[in-house]
C-alpha cells in the first residue's frame, strides 16, 4: 500500500513539472522524455526498495521462528527429567537444531535429539553433544 502511494505521488511530481514545462513548446517534448525517464527511474528504484524490505522482512520472519524453536525445545528440555538442560546448547537456524555441550550418557544425548524432533517445525537436529565420562 505504501508502495503505491510512493509511486503515485512519484508520478504527480513527474506531472507537475511536465506542465510547467509545456509553456514553451520546444522544452515540452524534451520534458515529456525527461518525465517518461525519471517516472521510470523512480519506479525501479521503489521496485528496489521494496524488494529489500520484503527480504528483510522474510528474514526477520525466519529468525522469529528459529527463536521459538529454540525456546520450544528449552522447554522441553527442562520438562524431561533426564535431560540436564543447563550442560546443553541449543541454537536453530533455519529449522536445523544444532545441541551442543555435555551429556551424561549416551542415552541422555539420544533423548535430548529425540526430544527436539519432536518440535513439529525442527527439520533436523545436528546432536554434538559431548558425553561425560
Amino acid at each position: 500500500m505504501k508502495v503505491t502511494s510512493i509511486k503515485l505521488s512519484a508520478f504527480m511530481i513527474a506531472c507537475l513539472v511536465g506542465l510547467t514545462a509545456c509553456e514553451n513548446p520546444n522544452t515540452a517534448e524534451n520534458a515529456g522524455k525527461e518525465i517518461d525517464i525519471a517516472v521510470e527511474k523512480a519506479e525501479k528504484k521503489i521496485d528496489q526498495a521494496s524488494e529489500k524490505m520484503g527480504e528483510s522482512s522474510d528474514q526477520a520472519v525466519v529468525e522469529v521462528e528459529d527463536a521459538t524453536i529454540t525456546a520450544k525445545i528449552k522447554a522441553a528440555f527442562i520438562a524431561e527429567s533426564t535431560i540436564k538442560s543447563l550442560d546443553i546448547n541449543v541454537s536453530t537456524t533455519d529449522g536445523v537444531v544444532t545441541l551442543t555441550g555435555i551429556a551424561d550418557s549416551l542415552e541422555s544425548s539420544q533423548k535430548a535429539t529425540d526430544v527436539a524432533m519432536l518440535i513439529s517445525e525442527v527439520k533436523k537436529v545436528e546432536n554434538q553433544l559431548i558425553i561425560k565420562r
